[in-house]
């Protein structure tokens, strides 16, 4: 078994990495882009696909043409606008959209970064995403790429969240790079 820190140096060459999802990515400024790239030991150049709103609906339907250039590596995150009752994707919707997100990009290795826990803030007239429903949405992600190859952001973070209780700050993403840069070599590492 490789050592997710010797596989980064030693392992296969990363070449092409792509975030893909919502806001949890679509954060990753270019700043972020960088310290990944870095964690990464300079293997693998980030590209952010990444938008802010986006559900596993806008994912399906974006899939099959941002797949075409045949990513090494795509880190993916979709749960937290699937859930939020404004939107409401059924669990069962969000399964088959995860799972046709994943064919969509067969042959590159998937990566979840899931959600964190949030605080569960009501928003007049739209009401709250609860933590027991996202629980469910993060569940399906984890089953869809394989426990191993999840970023799990509540093991990791102990609040780091912006006062809406559901983007991470700016300290939680450099908390969490490096875990996600050891991720990222383990699910590589399984082909070495």
């Amino acid at each position: 078994m490789v050592a997710p820190a010797d596989a980064l140096r030693n392992g296969p060459r990363i070449r092409d990495l792509m975030l893909f999802g919502d806001s949890m990515l679509a954060r990753f400024t270019k700043a972020r882009i960088r310290h990944l790239e870095r964690e990464l030991h300079g293997t693998a150049t980030v590209y952010n696909c990444a938008a802010g709103g986006w559900d596993s609906s806008d994912g399906v339907r974006c899939a099959p043409m941002l797949a075409r250039p045949g990513w090494d590596v795509v880190v993916v995150s979709f749960g937290a606008n699937d859930c939020a009752p404004w939107k409401r994707v059924p669990i069962d919707r969000f399964a088959e959209n995860i799972d046709a997100i994943a064919e969509a990009f067969d042959g590159a290795h998937l990566v979840a970064f899931l959600p964190p826990v949030m605080q569960e803030i009501v928003r007049p007239g739209l009401g709250s995403r609860t933590n027991r429903e996202l629980d469910a949405y993060r569940e399906v992600l984890r089953a869809a790429v394989g426990a191993d190859a999840c970023l799990d952001t509540d093991q990791i973070l102990n609040g780091g969240l912006e006062e809406d209780g559901l983007h991470l700050t700016g300290d939680a993403y450099t908390l969490l790079m490096p875990t996600l840069a050891r991720v990222i070599a383990r699910v590589t590492a399984r082909t070495a």
